[in-house]
């Protein structure tokens, strides 16, 4: 499975609307996991994560699992508020039409697609359905999304909604966590982290606000890590074995209205995570090294790798290469008012720097699967202008000269990539081949966010 959607500025997402009239419902204790569902889906949670975690040279795995069959490639995604989906071979098939969809994630064997619908301002819930078009279920109602507020009465949002969502790999239990809904613009999650089964519709607390953050599981499923603004721990999937504050940092200044919040990258194999870790303040002068950090699964201290003399407020959550090897990203020259840029190479620990591209308005976008390509972007007005998947010895491919046209680019594999590719006043939903003639377009529209799977444990 992999998480795509329209990120690249989430506070220009925020939009500013009247609450409609109406008594706010009454908040109901946090949802508890020794009520009898979610003492099922507990059980689950913890029969697929070991009590343990291995140690580093042995990630553990989830051996209790099926191996997942061959499925066509399915493409979810919303477009004019409601949920579509593409598969391969079959073509398109709408979901759903009540509209008020705003975001969807797709399971990664191809089954379920959960979502969060909101059919009145304030009140969203997250639904699910399978992706034969089948069992249109209620995963977490509004009110109950309501019932996990612990603040006190006198500070109560318009609503609470879904900060974020993932499936759990190679399962159906959903994993979400919360955020006030406000009026105006703000955006900070409530650092607490809750489950659903798509199948059972069992639910459960695995941490209370202020415990959890947002979440990122290990590619087999057993771990994940707790991200907030100023620390990172690990935990097994059921919440069990936390390591608390495995690094600490100091909270990063967005100068709006954001939290941010880093995101590690896991190794393949589950045994351990690079983050990068930007200045407490992007804006001092001279420019503050960004840190290059190695978490061990084991519980002990991250590892300090190395500095970046990365640009302010230009640190893609891809800049570290899947194989966990390398790192690129851009950093400024020459005089400001120019907003020039060199995209750099690096080895993970700092060492091994080059220059790929230098004087030009460069974007390093993230890497491709094989760890050995990347993509990038040059605005202005040369002759390198575009997008285009460079070469880590140099060269590159053109995906387009205009650098505005593709966004949201997701790699299904080091060949074939999924793109949002504007229109003049719609998207674009295409599938394209790496040095390939055309491409396919899936579809067309008002397209907000989408996301992919090929039947494959990622």
């Amino acid at each position: 499975m992999k998480k795509s959607s329209l990120i690249w500025l989430v506070a220009a997402k925020l939009i500013i609307v009247t609450l409609a009239c109406g008594s706010l419902p009454t908040p109901s204790p946090t949802l508890d996991v020794n009520d009898a569902a979610a003492t099922q889906l507990a059980a689950t949670l913890t029969a697929l994560a070991p009590v343990v975690p291995q140690p580093a040279t042995s990630a553990p795995d989830l051996a209790t699992l099926p191996p997942p069959l061959p499925q066509p490639l399915r493409v979810a995604y919303v477009k004019d508020h409601n949920l579509w989906l593409w598969t391969d071979g079959v073509g398109l098939m709408q979901l759903t039409a009540s509209g008020g969809v705003q975001d969807a994630r797709l399971s990664d064997d191809g089954q379920v697609i959960a979502f969060v619908r909101e059919p009145a301002f304030f009140h969203p819930e997250i639904w699910a359905i399978n992706t034969d078009g089948s069992s249109e279920r209620m995963l977490v109602s509004s009110a109950a999304l309501w019932a996990t507020y612990s603040g006190a009465p006198a500070d109560f949002p318009s609503g609470i909604g879904v900060y974020h969502m993932d499936w759990r790999p190679g399962s159906h239990a959903l994993y979400y966590n919360t955020k006030p809904l406000y009026e105006g613009p703000g955006l900070m999650g409530y650092d607490d982290l809750r489950a659903v089964d798509a199948d059972s519709l069992a639910q459960a607390t695995i941490f209370n606000p202020g415990e959890g953050g947002m979440f990122y599981f290990s590619p087999d499923g057993a771990q994940l890590a707790l991200v907030t603004p100023a620390s990172i721990s690990l935990a097994n999937a059921a919440g069990s074995h936390l390591r608390r504050n495995v690094l600490t940092f100091s909270p990063v200044i967005t100068y709006s209205e954001y939290l941010y919040y880093p995101r590690p990258l896991w190794a393949a194999g589950s045994s351990g995570l690079r983050v990068i870790i930007p200045p407490a303040d992007p804006l001092i002068e001279p420019l503050q090294p960004t840190g290059l950090w190695y978490i061990p699964i084991d519980g002990s201290a991250a590892v300090f790798s190395g500095n970046i003399p990365a640009m302010p407020f230009a640190w893609p959550d891809t800049a570290i290469s899947p194989d966990l090897s390398r790192v690129g990203y851009v950093t400024p020259i020459g005089i400001p008012t120019d907003n020039l840029r060199e995209l750099h190479l690096a080895d993970a620990d700092a060492s091994g720097d080059t220059v790929y591209i230098g004087g030009e308005n460069a974007e390093f976008i993230g890497w491709l699967p094989n760890s050995t390509q990347f993509v990038f972007v040059i605005r202005g007005s040369g002759a390198r202008r575009g997008t285009h998947v460079g070469n880590v010895g140099g060269g590159y491919t053109t995906l387009s000269t205009d650098p505005y046209l593709m966004h949201d680019i997701s790699w299904v594999d080091s060949t074939h990539f999924l793109t949002l590719w504007r229109n003049a006043d719609m998207w674009e939903l295409r599938y394209n081949e790496l040095g390939g003639a055309g491409g396919i377009l899936l579809d067309a529209g008002q397209i907000w966010s989408y996301d992919y799977s090929d039947g494959s444990y990622r």
